[in-house]
């Protein structure tokens, strides 16, 4: 463990390091922070946190920086929290859920405001048709023999389909049918159909019930991926880490790529609250020089999906994490809403 003398020192390099992007020296600390130790002190204590991995020096003649260890137990252990201002937290609820966006479109609000307030790369995993729940199915007669099918999911799905029937029916025939078919499926999700189900909608609702599987196996085979929406992703060209345009482009093509994406953001066995990853914590090569700041987010107590935020190691922490909690409760709270 380190004593105070050294969280403070390794503190302020960090500190200093995240706003300048600059090696940081004894003098500096001692001039920007109040420690109460001379400069040899502090180019002491940084020397034995080099010695012991929680800083590095690029060069001989230069200060130092963080290493991954050092940003490791700084997220752990020494970043005081950045607090959003309530009225900060409202203006983030209104922009996600405002009353004319539907909850796909606020996924791409929510993103985008990522991206916004935290100037790196934001990614939202959305959920897997197979993930979404039958909500609600209307079935509107438009005339004798042609009938708008509408079909509701949680969260925030909804998919159209016009049918002929060969047989007329009346206005209170079709109501009855909707009403049916919402008793057999309401809270029924994808994942749980099958063919013994789609046989008992067909035998039950005749010509209807066939265009509604119709519809969902449709569905299946379009959106049976989970769906990632990405955003700022321009914001890494403007960090001075990757000016060298060989390693910028090594990661705009990772982030290009959609299963590698997903696997980072997986909801699968996810701990509650916002995680960090730091550099070589990454298991993609291309992302080792980067962090990943995540946290899953929540239809009523059902995880549906994941955001994130990508940026260099020298990534302001304590914002990010904090940024990435308000977007991930704020879509939370819309999406509970919208049931």
């Amino acid at each position: 463990m380190l004593d105070e003398r050294k969280r403070l020192v390794l503190r302020a390099v960090i500190d200093s390091y995240i706003e300048t992007a600059e090696p940081v020296g004894s003098r500096t600390i001692a001039r920007k922070h109040d420690l109460g130790v001379s400069p040899a002190t502090i180019r002491n204590e940084m020397a034995d946190l080099e010695e012991t991995g929680y800083l590095q020096q690029p060069h001989v003649s230069a200060g130092r920086i963080p290493s991954d260890k050092g940003y490791r137990f700084y997220v752990d252990a020494l970043m005081e929290p950045y607090v959003f201002t309530m009225l900060e937290r409202q203006k983030v609820q209104r922009e996600i859920s405002g009353t004319q966006l539907s909850p796909e479109r606020s996924l791409h609000e929510a993103s985008k405001l990522l991206a916004l307030l935290t100037q790196s790369v934001s990614l939202i995993v959305a959920p897997s048709t197979e993930q979404l729940v039958f909500k609600h199915v209307q079935l509107a007669a438009l005339d004798d023999k042609s009938i708008l099918v509408t079909l509701v999911l949680h969260p925030g799905i909804v998919k159209n389909r016009l049918i002929r029937t060969k047989r007329d029916y009346s206005s209170e025939q079709v109501t009855d049918v909707s009403e049916a078919i919402n008793h057999k499926l309401r809270g029924v999700t994808f994942r749980d159909l099958g063919p013994t189900m789609f046989t008992e909608v067909i035998r039950e609702f005749g010509e209807i019930g066939r265009a509604l599987v119709e519809l969902i196996l449709q569905g299946l085979t379009e959106d049976r991926e989970e769906q990632v929406y990405a955003s700022g992703t321009t914001n890494i060209l403007n960090q001075p880490e990757f000016r060298d345009m060989e390693r910028a482009i090594a990661i705009l093509e990772a982030l290009e790529q959609k299963e590698h994406l997903l696997s980072l953001l997986s909801t699968t066995s996810r701990p509650k609250g916002v995680q960090v990853v730091i550099g070589q914590e990454n298991l993609h090569s291309a992302m080792q020089g980067c962090s990943l700041v995540s946290c899953t987010y929540y239809v009523g107590s059902d995880v549906v999906g994941t955001l994130g935020v990508i940026g260099p190691t020298r990534m302001d922490y304590a914002k990010v994490v904090a940024a990435v909690d308000v977007v991930a409760h704020a879509l939370s709270s819309m999406l509970t809403e919208e049931t």
